[in-house]
């Protein structure tokens, strides 16, 4: 039996398209988190220690800012501030949390934060650290 070479080459082609499919289910967010440890690493940072981690959520109403500062403490996170970051228009809420930078750790903060900022009409904006060497 001779091998079909158009269904091959189908499914090689196909096969092609599943990085993309893999990158299209990650949210840019998650991307981003990516990108922050890989700058870490980049300059100098032990990503397998403990760092502070600040997070950052953002809200059009003080009511929900403070709102989800009760739920982000549940979660472990210390609530460092929240305020209206000077713009007098948006509330941002200051968090953070002691842990190891590792990629699938953040996308899960990550991914917890944007569905609790979500839930209060909210936007989670991110987070940053020192790097510890």
């Amino acid at each position: 039996m001779k091998p079909n070479h158009s269904l091959i080459c189908v499914a090689l082609f196909i096969a092609s398209f599943a990085p993309f499919a893999v990158e299209a289910q990650t949210s840019i967010a998650e991307q981003q988190d990516a990108r922050v440890i890989e700058n870490l690493r980049h300059n100098g940072a032990d990503v397998t220690k403990v760092h502070d981690v600040d997070f950052f959520l953002v809200f059009g109403r003080q009511s929900d800012a403070i709102a989800t500062a009760e739920k982000i403490r549940v979660l472990g996170y210390e609530v460092v501030s929240v305020d209206t970051a000077g713009t007098g228009k948006q509330w941002e809420l200051h968090a953070k949390r002691k842990m190891v930078p590792e990629l699938k750790a953040m996308q899960a903060s990550t991914r917890a934060l944007q569905a609790l900022a979500e839930s209060h009409s909210g936007c989670y904006d991110g987070w940053g650290t020192v790097g510890i060497k």
